[in-house]
């Protein structure tokens, strides 16, 4: 299964259940409250075992924004990691 299917039928998902009533905006900033829940399980030296959960939150609250704005994430994706390749360290130390 690829980025675009995950998705798709994460949006799906989303909209049985009827949580697409907000603004771009505001999923969004539900996007930032995921990343405040990854910050917290990593208060200590090494992040806790419920880590990985909390970004698989954000990611999947990305990939619902980006399929209900018609976006091809994982294009998007691609084409961000070729330029950044091209982009080198630019200046910055390896």
């Amino acid at each position: 299964m690829n980025i675009n299917d995950i998705a798709e039928q994460n949006y799906l998902w989303v909209e049985k259940m009827g949580w697409h009533n907000k603004t771009t905006l505001e999923a969004l900033a539900l996007v930032a409250s995921e990343v405040g829940e990854a910050i917290n399980e990593c208060r200590h030296e090494v992040p806790s075992d419920s880590f990985g959960e909390e970004l698989a939150d954000i990611i999947l609250r990305v990939v619902d924004i980006a399929h209900w704005q018609g976006i091809n994430i994982e294009q998007e994706i691609m084409a961000k990691m070729l330029k950044n390749e091209q982009r080198g360290s630019r200046g910055r130390v390896k």
